[in-house]
């Protein structure tokens, strides 16, 4: 197991200049194997990374912890945040713009070539070959238990207490389950279609954009949409069409998520009426079942799963939540 490097980032060799601002690390090798990778990526909007980090150097898939603005190489961007999955193949080009003040801030999962085309083919045979890699999405919707699960999985490999058994198998779940619910929402890469559904598709991003940028208001639908210069019928309907979610889902899926970042990075001692007060939650209470809803187990038991994690008690923990 390799721990506590940063010669990598988002699955490729850093330049020297990237591997850090002189306060933060920007990027963590958690675990490398010849198999699989995985990686902690803390990027301040300041670093000169941030614009453009060189291309991908391996197959990964990207579980922000923030929102930021991603472009591919010869694609339109997209708004990259912890409701969603990045896709990136080897080789592939991207920029970044920001969107939330902390940067970019994710954990990613790497493949290596032939596994990658291996689980890519498992969905669909023709993609193994592809000369540009075996990933034909650019992202993918993130359901709460892969959130949830991707999270652990970091936890545990973070603390040291994951073996390179343990961890390359889940490392191929995890890309696996991503693949599957990106095929299961479309058999067509995300950059086809006609103009109209392109521009059907930047209007959506935009959506995306305002809510996680006022992600603690409570807005308004009439808001949202005069913001993104359309009606309020046109934007709940292609919203709902594009991503299977209504903007007031999307947005509490959103605020969950932060909710765990939050409760992560302000230890055991962090209130959660605060968390909840911040994150625009009516109440202590509300956020309580919410969070339920979305994963399975109110806040504080959440919290002491990723807990558990790091002290190599995942295992318990699945069982006394799930």
């Amino acid at each position: 197991m390799v721990t506590n490097q940063t010669t990598s980032h988002r699955g490729q060799t850093l330049p020297r200049h990237c591997s850090t601002d002189g306060r933060t690390t920007v990027d963590t090798l958690l675990f490398g194997g010849p198999v699989a990778s995985i990686g902690a990526f803390r990027c301040p909007v300041s670093h000169p990374a941030f614009r453009d980090s060189g291309p991908i150097e391996r197959c990964i898939v990207v579980f922000p912890r923030t929102s930021v603005w991603i472009r591919f190489e010869r694609s339109r961007r997209f708004v990259a945040d912890p409701n969603v999955v990045t896709i990136y193949n080897r080789g592939q080009r991207y920029e970044r713009a920001p969107l939330s003040p902390d940067g970019d801030r994710c954990d990613w999962f790497a493949l290596s070539d032939d596994a990658a085309r291996e689980i890519a083919g498992a969905f669909d045979p023709a993609a193994a070959e592809l000369e540009r890699g075996p990933f034909r999405f650019e992202r993918a919707a993130c359901s709460p238990a892969l959130y949830l699960e991707q999270r652990r999985v970091a936890q545990r490999v973070a603390s040291g207490t994951s073996d390179m058994l343990e961890t390359e198998e889940a490392v191929v779940s995890i890309v696996g389950r991503v693949l599957a619910g990106a095929y299961e929402r479309t058999r067509q890469p995300l950059v086809a279609g006609d103009a109209a559904r392109k521009r059907r598709a930047d209007l959506v991003e935009h959506a995306k954009a305002e809510l996680s940028g006022s992600v603690t208001l409570n807005r308004s639908a009439a808001d949202v949409a005069r913001s993104v210069g359309t009606s309020v019928f046109h934007l709940c309907r292609i919203f709902r069409a594009h991503t299977g979610l209504t903007m007031h889902h999307y947005r509490t899926e959103l605020r969950v998520r932060l909710a765990l970042e939050l409760l992560d990075r302000g230890g055991a001692r962090t209130s959660l009426s605060n968390v909840a007060h911040q994150l625009g939650f009516a109440s202590h209470s509300h956020f309580v079942r919410l969070c339920r809803q979305q994963l399975g187990a109110p806040p504080g038991a959440v919290r002491e799963q990723l807990r558990l994690a790091m002290q190599g008690s995942a295992g318990q923990a699945h069982t006394r939540f799930h």
